[in-house]
């Protein structure tokens, strides 16, 4: 009996032994960074004829814009913002709209729906991907309406002097299913400005 005593007094010290408070680890956490966010970037062209700014998600962005007279209705600039490949294949196309050349002047919300009669005070707007030598359609995008930052604002028509100039905010969500994975399902176009010569 002794002898079992002292095996449970000696388990008992084993026990209590192991138990130790647990210390903190002095080694400093390191947060797991988020991975960076791809965003493919393409070079603007000929910009002699007008230009676009922008951030394009986190990166700076640049287009060639491209203005004339829309081709459904005459009394309107339609705004086209293209970028290229370094060998001039054409990688995007984003659609700001037509505006009225006569009073055209001041701020202009998206349109929800691209293939319906825009309401007043709103214009259409559109952005799509391109691939191969810029012949074949990739991604498109629509609107996103719940972005209260999206507007067009026209500062400037001139068109004694052919000159169209104004600042823009647009998000867009890919329309499924997604063709390159390499495009970001939601885009953003912030702090936008562009100048244009009407080619009319």
């Amino acid at each position: 009996m002794k002898n079992i005593d002292i095996i449970l007094v000696f388990a008992m010290l084993m026990i209590i032994a192991s138990c130790k408070k647990e210390e903190p680890d002095p080694r400093p956490i390191i947060p797991v960074e988020e991975p960076t966010l791809y965003v493919p970037i393409f070079e603007s062209g000929d910009t002699s004829k007008g230009a676009a700014y922008s951030n394009k998600l986190t990166s700076k962005w640049s287009a060639s814009v491209f203005c004339r007279t829309a081709f459904l209705d005459s009394t309107k600039l339609a705004l086209q913002l293209f970028t290229y490949t370094a060998n001039g294949s054409l990688r995007e196309h984003l659609v700001l709209g037509a505006v009225p050349k006569f009073g055209g002047i001041g701020q202009y919300n998206f349109a929800a729906d691209y293939y319906s009669a825009v309401p007043p005070g709103e214009v259409y707007t559109s952005y799509s991907t391109w691939s191969s030598d810029g012949d074949v359609t990739e991604d498109g995008y629509q609107v996103d309406t719940t972005d209260l930052k999206n507007q067009l604002v026209i500062t400037k028509i001139d068109l004694s002097n052919k000159r169209v100039e104004g600042t823009f905010h647009v998000s867009y969500n890919i329309r499924e299913p997604r063709f390159n994975p390499a495009n970001p399902k939601k885009v953003t176009f912030s702090a936008g400005r562009f100048w244009a010569t009407i080619r009319d």
